[in-house]
């Protein structure tokens, strides 16, 4: 079996691009050349590797692909730098793009600036790739990532796992939303009618706590704010109760902005999951993420307390 280069990257082009006439734009081919490159390349491993819908899609085949496409760009470019003299942080023709997964809290708190310190000692252009901790681990299937900050301990073939600690949530809200909603404390029929601020339809962890807390089911009016920073301004302007950061609601805990609605936390472990690669700009990413990550999170503990 033989496996071109040039039908990796042509394959990485069409799902990037979403349709075959977009990647031979991108290429600067016909889109003639890019459909003989594609049948050429699943002639060649005996698969079929894209479902030639649009957008475009890999098979769990061309999944396997595009992650080899992705690793021989990076290994290129560290190579190209290597050959170039090594370029300098303030080079911008050979910077080596690094895309990345990770959750909305962990770079609204923690994260930033390992990515900062990244960009200013190492050639590298970073794409940030944002979902909740428990779907990043789909951009490192699909090959768009080369690691991802991620909540499911289970490794994906091809990738290491390190486990970097837990993210620690509190339950709170403004004294006036408790007075309101809240005046007898968390009770089920309360907790039925309070609102509450969840960040997108793939954050489970307020539901999480909503279980932990209520003596049966509830399904509460929720408002559903997808961003980091403003999910925590949303809590403290009195939209609804919410589990935010503790190290992004500390300040607002000491000054009495808001209060805990209960006494438990919650802590979700995270792990960086990357690919096993010889790769330097990658191990250097890893270094600074483990190591920032014991500076910042919480050790590993169960879910609710």
């Amino acid at each position: 079996m033989e496996i071109s280069q040039e039908g990796l990257q042509t394959l990485a082009a069409v799902l990037r691009e979403g349709t075959f006439d977009a990647a031979a734009a991108a290429l600067h081919i016909t889109p003639s050349a890019v459909s003989q490159r594609i049948k050429a390349l699943e002639s060649s491993v005996g698969r079929v590797v894209l479902r030639r819908t649009k957008p475009a899609t890999a098979t769990p085949d061309g999944e396997v692909l595009v992650r080899l496409a992705k690793q021989w760009e990076l290994l290129a470019s560290e190579a190209r730098s290597e050959l170039l003299g090594g370029q300098t942080a303030q080079d911008t023709e050979s910077r080596i793009r690094v895309p990345i997964a990770a959750n909305a809290d962990s770079l609204a708190t923690w994260f930033l600036p390992v990515l900062a310190r990244m960009h200013a000692e190492h050639p590298v252009a970073i794409e940030i790739l944002r979902d909740d901790e428990s779907q990043n681990g789909r951009f490192l299937r699909s090959g768009e990532v080369l690691g991802a900050i991620t909540s499911d301990p289970l490794g994906i073939r091809g990738c290491a796992i390190l486990p970097l600690g837990a993210m620690r949530y509190i339950p709170v809200a403004t004294p006036a939303f408790v007075e309101r909603w809240l005046p007898d404390g968390p009770t089920t029929e309360a907790l039925s009618r309070a609102p509450m601020v969840q960040f997108d339809r793939n954050d489970y962890l307020q539901h999480d706590v909503l279980a932990a807390i209520a003596e049966q089911p509830v399904s509460p009016p929720i408002s559903y704010i997808p961003a980091s920073t403003e999910f925590h301004r949303a809590v403290e302007l009195g939209i609804g109760w919410g589990a935010v950061p503790q190290v992004q609601i500390a300040d607002a805990l000491r000054s009495g902005r808001v209060v805990r609605i209960v006494g438990h936390h919650v802590d979700v472990p995270l792990f960086w999951q990357y690919w096993k690669l010889s790769s330097p700009i990658l191990d250097t990413l890893t270094e600074l993420t483990v190591a920032a990550a014991a500076e910042h999170l919480t050790p590993a503990g169960s879910r609710v307390r």
